[in-house]
């Protein structure tokens, strides 16, 4: 082996080393986890209200988008919060299964039944809590509500 050949290896194995050795999950952030328990709230009361017409609740929807934006926004600017980011990806994409796609099948059908608002309230709450699990467990680690036990959330 030449001596370059060598050196490059090593130079290579000390990055993956290196890169082995940073954190998966970014640093606690009070805001990320006050702004996904605030706007769990403000979803849950707005699904809600899917049996009365989109266009009365309008302006309340594209609050709730702007704020699920504005968190998605604020997680994936934090060094290592790639993992929430992600989540806050999947919580608002409109051709997902949770509250993106809820509030566009609510927008084309005008209401909902409230057989679909219970089973998206349940989705969403449960996608809600893993976002809140998440920034609550990179502070200190802590027992979370089991998937589909929204009774407690």
């Amino acid at each position: 082996m030449s001596q370059g050949y060598r050196a490059s290896v090593y130079a290579i194995f000390l990055l993956f080393m290196l890169y082995g050795c940073t954190p998966l999950i970014g640093p606690h952030s009070p805001a990320a986890y006050e702004n996904a328990t605030a706007l769990k709230a403000e979803v849950l009361i707005t699904l809600s209200k899917a049996n009365t017409p989109y266009v009365d609740n309008e302006t309340a929807i594209d609050a709730i988008k702007l704020k699920a934006e504005m968190a998605y926004e604020f997680v994936k600017g934090v060094p290592g919060s790639q993992l929430s980011a992600r989540q806050w990806e999947i919580l608002k994409d409109p051709e997902g299964d949770l509250l993106g796609k809820f509030f566009k099948r609510w927008q084309e059908r005008g209401t909902l039944s409230n057989i679909l608002i219970q089973e998206y309230k349940a989705l969403a709450a449960d996608a809600f809590d893993e976002i809140i699990c998440l920034e609550a467990n990179k502070k200190e680690a802590t027992a979370c509500i089991a998937a589909g036990d929204s009774n407690n959330g």
